[in-house]
């Protein structure tokens, strides 16, 4: 990750100069986030986090001269991407039920497994709503605060607080009968 000074000195290059090179650096440092960020809210699909982060990246370009200086780009970032999940969610949403679309029709597997396991993990919240999703990747991986998380998804802290809880408690209730 980019320290503040870094960040400001490429994105005053982007501005100013409407130096790609200086973009690209920027791409570069957040990539590999916002795609786990993005893998993580489009359930593993990889093609989709292929087309969310590219429009993601040009959206940002497109908009960096509206970039506060208030905000961190990697926030910033975040934010655009969130949006465009959204966007694409709504998009489908709009196309097919909302049946199809439910994760939880599916049976689960059932294991014997006597352990919490990464693959049990993945598979809880994998089954947590997009929005719970978002906000225990964001608090949990990308070590976001409360009201970091607010700014990315435009929910108020007290909203963003709620969700976490909810989350967490829907997580533990999912990952009990892995406990004996």
């Amino acid at each position: 990750m980019l320290t503040r000074l870094q960040e400001i000195s490429l994105i005053a290059r982007c501005v100013a100069a409407d130096d790609r090179h200086a973009f690209g650096e920027l791409v570069e440092a957040y990539s590999d986030n916002l795609r786990r960020f993005l893998l993580s809210l489009t359930k593993g699909d990889v093609s989709l986090v292929d087309d969310l982060a590219q429009e993601t990246f040009i959206k940002a370009y497109l908009s960096v001269r509206s970039l506060e200086g208030i905000t961190r780009f990697h926030t910033w970032l975040f934010r655009i991407a969130y949006n465009e999940f959204v966007s694409h969610t709504r998009r489908v949403r709009n196309l097919e039920s909302v049946n199809a679309l439910n994760p939880l029709d599916e049976p689960a597997d059932e294991t014997d497994e006597p352990a919490i396991t990464d693959a049990n993990l993945h598979e809880a919240i994998m089954s947590l709503t997009d929005t719970q999703r978002a906000i225990i990747q964001l608090f949990y991986f990308e070590e976001f605060s409360i009201a970091r998380i607010s700014t990315v998804t435009g929910m108020p802290q007290s909203t963003v607080k709620s969700h976490l809880h909810r989350a967490r408690t829907r997580l533990a209730s999912l990952l009990e009968k892995y406990r004996y």
